[in-house]
């Protein structure tokens, strides 16, 4: 089969999950205790062009390595259409798309939010993403498998249940629905055929490298960490979040947000984590897709941490924050029974429409049939 058509049916059956409809985003009122604009006119996207290979030209632009957006829609085989006086991008072509403004760091990607580690920058005409958040943000979540060794199906999960014993977590109550919430997620992997190991199965305290520990023992294909958030004092704020390890060389959304930002670099080296950058931002929004649109719960967006659970994994993982303990609303519903097994059919589903991602994009010898996603 011709590469082009095979990424054509690939994408098609990763992006039959869910529609393109833009998730409405309303600006923080606050900062959560773990630290942590309207589209662009566009002409009507082409259909799905084959990415191309090759290197991209980059510029320092503020000290960091930029690509321009020109060549990173070219290499992507997507279209590019630029807006606002040259403020404002779309790329885009009739599967997925990727909204960005100048000097914003936060994005628009097939109709979810994404905190990218820079923000866009602009020189001589023309836009540019750096080149970090190019390779390990919008190549995989625009691209997935694009320029990366292939993943194998996956087959044993960890599930990270958060805080535990001495450690409650953002109130008395996260421990112990975070563990409730990866109880059910469990059972439901299991009965899909996915072998399932939670790091801790009671009120127990694990120091963070306990938690990847497991995660390595256990061999395991991906791992997900389960957490309730809170901002002090504020009752309102409400919805999910989902963070992946800040790559290498790049900031966190936290120091971002620091009013000081006391460190002024990023990590230098690489952790093992960071070997899965490409997959981690996949799972990462496989997850945070279906946590928004099955809760009905707000986007507070896709970020980049540095979690000490995350980071000596040999596989990829995220860390997920399930709603607000702090929000009047949020939190009645989280203490239900009820709601807290929505939370886990978001999870699970989410981890099986990864799985089924990385089927979609596996090379296939001659002949085979693309195998269908996971409904």
């Amino acid at each position: 089969m011709p590469p082009a058509l095979l990424w054509r049916l690939a994408l098609a059956q990763f992006f039959a999950v869910a529609s393109l409809a833009d998730a409405a985003d309303a600006p923080a009122r606050a900062t959560p205790l773990r630290p942590g604009g309207a589209p662009a006119a566009s002409a009507a996207p082409p259909g799905p062009s084959a990415p191309t290979g090759g290197s991209l030209a980059t510029r320092k632009l503020r000290g960091v390595d930029y690509v321009s957006l020109a060549d990173a829609a070219t290499r992507l085989g997507l279209k590019l259409t630029v807006s606002d006086r040259g403020r404002k991008a779309r790329l885009a072509d009739g599967q997925v798309r990727a909204d960005l403004e100048f000097d914003v760091r936060e994005a628009a990607i097939n109709g979810l939010r994404v905190v990218l580690g820079d923000p866009v920058q602009q020189a001589s005409g023309q836009l540019y993403v750096s080149r970090i958040d190019f390779e390990r943000c919008l190549t995989p979540l625009l691209r997935p498998g694009f320029g990366v060794p292939p993943r194998a199906a996956p087959r044993v999960v960890v599930l990270d249940p958060g805080h535990g014993g001495r450690d409650p977590g953002t109130s008395a109550n996260e421990k112990a629905h975070a563990l409730d919430v990866a109880r059910r997620a469990k059972k439901i992997l299991e009965a899909a055929g996915l072998r399932v190991v939670l790091t801790r199965d009671a009120d127990v305290f694990l120091e963070l490298a306990e938690r990847s520990a497991t995660a390595v023992a256990h061999r395991a294909d991906l791992f997900v960490s389960i957490h309730f958030n809170a901002v002090a004092g504020d009752a309102r704020t409400s919805g999910v979040e989902v963070y992946a390890f800040a790559p290498k060389n790049q900031h966190s959304t936290a120091w971002w947000n620091a009013p000081r930002r006391a460190d002024p670099h990023p990590e230098t080296s690489e952790m093992p984590v960071n070997r899965y950058d490409h997959w981690s931002a996949l799972l990462a929004q496989s997850l945070q897709r279906r946590l928004v649109r099955d809760l009905d719960a707000a986007d507070r967006g896709h970020k980049l941490a540095r979690w000490g659970m995350l980071r000596g994994l040999d596989c990829p993982g995220v860390l997920v924050e399930c709603g607000f303990l702090t929000s009047t609303a949020e939190a009645k519903k989280i203490a239900t029974p009820a709601y807290r097994q929505k939370i886990a059919e978001a999870l699970a589903t989410g981890v099986r429409d990864y799985v089924a991602t990385l089927a979609a994009v596996r090379p296939r010898a001659p002949g085979a049939s693309v195998a269908g996603t996971a409904k």
